[in-house]
């Protein structure tokens, strides 16, 4: 309104000081032209005062229209909550809270998948057995594990949690048969045979701790509970693997899981080491039970080295384990040395790697038969060696792939039952479902000592490849002695991973 009031009188004026009509010109001489431009100044000056009479004042507070005022906050009924548009759990997706009860965090996974098997391995009993997803030459559908746990942070020095599992597992090994002397006299004849171990459904006190961190120098984190032995990249459960199958040194060369005391510090950002008293060697190879089978500890412990940080994340460690590890045994030890190293040279590629060397002292076992004759072991010291090197990268944001070479070198069947040098190829390409969702936040949790984040769904397509320069392999049925075997196996495996 004040620019068109103000247009219109500089407009008129304007018109009247250069209308072109004769009897105005011939009127008008300097004078009147004078008396002019100075009613246009007044005017001016007028319609200025004008505008500054009708702007609000700088103090003056502005009062918003109520159209454009926000709604009132309005307190949400019994049962209702707010969605954010940045879902932080796939719950929240449809809606529903993340799960929680009393304070207490809940999580968990679970495990399914479609297995090919073209032989399995020979291991004799008393070194433990290989595990069987499918029956040689057949394709099986397995629902693998289950796994929940709950999670509670009490203060910043203060965590607890724990988990159980239900694992659907079967592990098959081989027994020397002779129907009249067994395969424990040296003269009578001695064939393999599998035994008839059907699959199992198991539910296990999985994982749990107590974790406070003491105000010593930068903070000791002292922990009691059963745990992940800290080598490696490779774990035993399957989500935090970036393959579908674990290599040979997880299996045989090393144990696995611990229970008791463990003790953490962070020297630097670059330098941190840990060190435990447990029980005892824990591997799924052999089942053993998480409770001590002598009056003796194990001890063990890693120092890690954190060179490079970031996105280019370089961590590499030297650990070892030692003790006694057989039932009510404590004059004999078993140990490792372990080193170990993950890098990330760019965002996209992660490169892992293992290698151990252990150790037994005067181990006995039985004879070994046909396809792998060999006489019995009594009271002889036993080494072995392991290693893999694994890589994975992201080809997409939704599809990466992972390739890992593994070797285990058993020459004194200590570990394995059978003096061999083992090998396997494995490449697994990985489809990360979630990633396919929009607006759904990252787990937040990432593979051991790397960047690389796990992920809500996986599906893991693995081809892996086994090879050993003796006759291990075997498609025979249980209980029906093996006169034939091969040096190579096939294994195809579809896995599907689902963290919530």
């Amino acid at each position: 309104m004040r620019r068109l009031l103000g247009s219109a009188v500089i407009g008129s004026v304007a018109l009247l000081a250069l209308s072109p009509l004769p009897c105005f010109a011939q009127a008008a001489g300097a004078a009147e032209i004078e008396l002019l431009r100075q009613e246009m100044r007044r005017l001016q000056e007028r319609l200025q005062k004008i505008e500054q009479a009708r702007a609000p004042a700088p103090t003056a507070p502005v009062v918003v229209p109520v159209a454009a005022q926000a709604p009132p906050v309005v307190a949400p009924r019994p049962g209702e909550r707010e969605l954010q548009l940045e879902r932080e759990h796939p719950l929240e997706t449809l809606g529903l809270p993340i799960p929680e009860v009393a304070g207490l965090r809940i999580s968990g996974f679970f495990v399914g998948s479609a297995n090919y098997n073209s032989h399995i391995q020979m291991v004799p009993e008393f070194a433990g057995g290989a595990p069987v997803s499918s029956e040689p030459h057949r394709t099986d559908f397995r629902f693998d594990q289950f796994t929940i746990g709950a999670f509670k942070t009490f203060a910043p020095w203060l965590s607890a949690g724990a988990s159980l599992e239900v694992e659907r597992h079967s592990h098959r090994h081989t027994h020397g048969f002779d129907p009249d002397f067994g395969c424990l006299s040296s003269g009578a004849p001695c064939t393999e045979q599998f035994g008839s171990e059907a699959a199992t459904t198991e539910v296990s006190l999985h994982r749990f701790n107590l974790t406070g961190v003491a105000p010593l120098g930068k903070g000791l984190a002292l922990s009691f509970g059963r745990f992940d032995t800290p080598y490696g990249i490779e774990r035993h459960d399957a989500p935090l693997n970036l393959t579908a199958t674990t290599s040979e040194l997880q299996r045989f060369g090393r144990p696995q899981s611990m229970t008791g005391f463990q003790a953490a510090y962070q020297f630097t950002p670059w330098l941190d080491a840990t060190a435990w008293v447990v029980n005892r060697w824990e591997n799924e190879t052999t089942e053993d039970p998480f409770e001590d089978n002598n009056r003796d500890k194990s001890v063990g412990g890693r120092i890690g080295f954190t060179p490079l940080q970031g996105a280019q994340l370089l961590n590499f460690g030297i650990g070892g384990w030692w003790g006694p590890e057989r039932d009510n045994d404590t004059r004999h030890d078993r140990w490792i040395l372990d080193a170990d190293v993950t890098w990330s040279p760019f965002s996209r590629l992660l490169l892992a790697g293992e290698l151990v060397y252990g150790g037994e002292n005067e181990v006995s076992f039985r004879r070994r038969g046909v396809p792998f004759p060999a006489p019995s072991v009594n009271r002889r010291g036993a080494n072995w060696l392991g290693l893999y090197a694994l890589g994975h990268y992201d080809v997409t944001s939704w599809l990466g792939l992972t390739f890992r070479y593994g070797l285990f070198d058993d020459p004194d069947a200590a570990r394995t039952g059978v003096a061999q040098l083992l090998q396997s190829w494995t490449i697994t390409p990985i489809l990360h479902l979630s990633r396919l969702i929009p607006d759904l936040r990252p787990l937040g949790v990432t593979y051991a000592r790397t960047q690389h984040p796990l992920d809500w769904v996986d599906v893991r397509f693995e081809y892996r490849l086994d090879q050993s320069n003796r006759l291990v392999f075997s498609d025979a049925r249980p209980s029906v002695p093996i006169s034939e075997a091969d040096r190579v196996g096939h294994e195809v495996t579809m896995q599907f991973v689902v963290n919530f």
